[in-house]
């Protein structure tokens, strides 16, 4: 039986974050499914701020809040440092770095994406309504080009957002762009073409391949192809 449990959905860009770290790591875990609009009292026990993944790790506890770490942060940073990843860089610039843009893609980015964007377009389909679709218009034309602006500029044209190596802002950023993709597409190629490399290349890696599988099942079901947003 695999030591891990993460439990959330698919769907969600910080379940894929904490999924793409668990993969890399080459571990086994099971899947707990959370429904995120009632979650039941013993989610909300071990999730104190009531969001999707928790970690458990089963070494520790099997029940209750022993074992169990929230936010994907954390998960990340305890995944990190229990099984010596790598994923924050070798030197305390590069730590910082990482860190830097990990909050960036975790807040700057993921917040008008699923405030702006994912809420209008899917929230109004779980009750038989249309999509509303100039707040998601306007995220997508007005708020999100200055934030892929900031992210082409950190990838300067390399494959990594920090040296040479993969890392946890290689992560966290194509959590929330693939996000993007599965709703709207990417961005213009021509006018962000290394953030668009990114993403497709981080698309085929493990974790983040199974999860976007599994999202797209789920998401289809609800809105059957992408939204052209222009």
């Amino acid at each position: 039986m695999a030591d891990y449990v993460v439990y959330g959905m698919h769907l969600s860009p910080f379940v894929r974050k904490a999924e793409a770290v668990l993969a890399h790591a080459g571990l086994d875990y099971d899947f707990e499914e959370v429904n995120i609009v009632g979650m039941p009292d013993w989610f909300l026990e071990i999730s104190p701020m009531k969001r999707i993944p928790v970690l458990r790790d089963k070494t520790i506890g099997t029940e209750g809040v022993p074992g169990t770490i929230a936010d994907s942060s954390a998960i990340a940073m305890f995944l990190n440092k229990k099984h010596e990843l790598g994923l924050y860089g070798e030197t305390a610039y590069d730590m910082g770095r990482i860190a830097a843009i990990e909050e960036f893609a975790d807040t700057s980015v993921a917040v008008p994406l699923g405030m702006g964007l994912f809420r209008p377009i899917l929230f109004p389909l779980f009750s038989g309504k249309d999509s509303d679709l100039e707040p998601a218009r306007k995220t997508w034309s007005k708020t999100l080009p200055p934030l892929f602006d900031y992210l082409e500029g950190a990838l300067n044209g390399g494959d990594y957002f920090v040296g040479d190596a993969y890392s946890m802002a290689d992560i966290a950023v194509a959590g929330q762009m693939t996000q993007l993709d599965l709703v709207a597409g990417l961005p213009d190629a021509d006018r962000w073409p290394a953030l668009v490399k990114h993403t497709q290349a981080m698309k085929q890696r493990p974790g983040f391949a199974e999860n976007l599988k599994a999202a797209e099942a789920m998401l289809r079901m609800l809105l059957p192809e992408r939204l052209d947003l222009n």
